[in-house]
């Protein structure tokens, strides 16, 4: 059977590949895209909020984020994982209107990032694309495999998933999953990807927390039973609470990650998992998954932007498994 090796959690914010100077431009409230989306006040108070944007604070987040990524890339290559499976959203890259799934998996040989250039993205984060999207065309290599007996065994244990062995036309691979290899493994040799892709974002159909914890206990089962000696990693890509940080809700989740406390991760408030704070979900699910490993918070950053409260909960986590 195939053997987890284990895992992490990671942001995939783009203030981790913006130098320190550019967060507070990144996070002006007066950007169209923010005021519309009716953001919940900031727990801190405009004093704490204002000593949090001073530059010598923000450079002070920015290297801490440097280092964690490092150390969470590191804690992964010693697992010697032979494939990467990687839960994360997809915020309309390869799935629209036209149909989008609660959870699907993809169980073809490739998936494309195909690039929508920068043009598609606010000025501010060009110096964040390149972690998110190459130039042209760009294919990862897939586990059909590993696809299809998922889709199988999840079936088969009462999970309704959507699968599909071909790539829309004209729609890329999403950044959630491109990033864990263009910034998290930057310059290392790609290994196979097996992407879990959960609707975090848009109503009315995101899985629940609950849901989350079940489906992680279900990947766990299927990948165990899968007939093969490859060793397995799961990545949760995302979050934490953004563009408003919630630092309580970003600690409360990581310590019942440590805790392997699935009923709290399952009673975790819906009302708090909107916007980018729905990448917790993807969390979750990993944690579940993992639930006999020991998990480690790397670290925790509430890399603030703005006089708002706006920003990234930054998240690290790894867990290892004893061979």
């Amino acid at each position: 059977m195939a053997y987890i090796v284990g895992g992490a959690g990671v942001s995939h914010s783009p203030q981790l590949s913006i130098e320190p100077g550019g967060w507070r431009a990144h996070g002006d409230l007066e950007q169209p895209h923010l005021k519309e989306l009716n953001l919940p006040s900031s727990p801190r108070t405009p004093e704490e909020l204002a000593r949090e944007i001073e530059i010598r604070q923000i450079e002070a987040r920015h290297k801490a984020c440097q280092e964690a990524l490092e150390r969470t890339r590191d804690e992964l290559l010693e697992m010697k994982p032979d494939v990467l499976l990687v839960v994360g959203d997809d915020q309309r890259e390869l799935f629209l209107d036209d149909i989008m799934p609660a959870v699907a998996i993809f169980r073809g040989e490739s998936l494309d990032d195909r690039p929508p250039g920068m043009e598609v993205y606010p000025k501010t984060m060009e110096s964040a694309y390149e972690y998110y999207h190459a130039d042209v065309d760009e294919t990862y290599r897939t586990v059909p495999e590993l696809g299809q007996h998922l889709v199988e065994h999840l079936v088969e244990n009462g999970f309704d998933i959507a699968q599909f062995s071909e790539q829309p036309t004209g729609r890329s691979l999403g950044h959630a999953f491109t990033f864990i290899y263009r910034r998290l493994f930057e310059g290392l040799p790609r290994l196979p990807l097996a992407p879990i892709m959960l609707n975090t974002y848009y109503p009315p159909n995101q899985p629940t927390p609950r849901r989350c914890v079940e489906l992680g206990q279900g990947l766990r089962a299927a990948i165990e039973s899968w007939d093969s000696d490859l060793r397995v990693a799961l990545i949760a890509s995302g979050g934490l609470t953004h563009p408003i940080i919630d630092e309580g809700l970003d600690r409360g989740l990581l310590s019942a990650l440590e805790r392997h406390d699935h009923e709290a991760l399952a009673q975790i408030p819906v009302a708090g998992l909107t916007e980018g704070s729905s990448e917790i979900r993807n969390w979750i699910v990993v944690g579940a998954a993992l639930e006999d490993a020991t998990a480690k918070v790397v670290d925790y950053i509430p890399a603030y932007r703005s006089t708002v409260g706006s920003g990234c909960g930054m998240g690290f986590l790894t867990w290892t498994r004893s061979l």
